[in-house]
């Protein structure tokens, strides 16, 4: 066994292939980054959640907006922008 491996923890590889419809790699400039900053790799990981909410569609209610409904497919982002809809 590895030194990384975690007993009892399940799968520990998600091994891509031409299957998945994502994929994820580590970019060698952004590990050189970390090593210089003394950070961690793993620390600020992006999560990608797999949500399926019930709607997409929403009421607009303002009166100022000229339509009556709006599609949002975003929810979330690393930004956290205070004007931006997908907050």
């Amino acid at each position: 066994m590895s030194a990384d491996f975690l007993k009892g923890r399940g799968a520990q590889k998600n091994v891509h292939n031409r299957f998945f419809e994502n994929s994820h790699e580590v970019l060698d400039d952004f590990l050189n980054f970390c090593e210089v900053e003394g950070e961690e790799a793993d620390k600020n990981k992006t999560k990608y959640l797999e949500v399926f909410p019930k709607t997409f569609v929403n009421k607009v209610e303002s009166p100022d907006v000229g339509m009556g409904f709006s599609a949002n497919p975003y929810q979330g982002c690393e930004h956290g922008c205070v004007y931006c809809y997908a907050r």
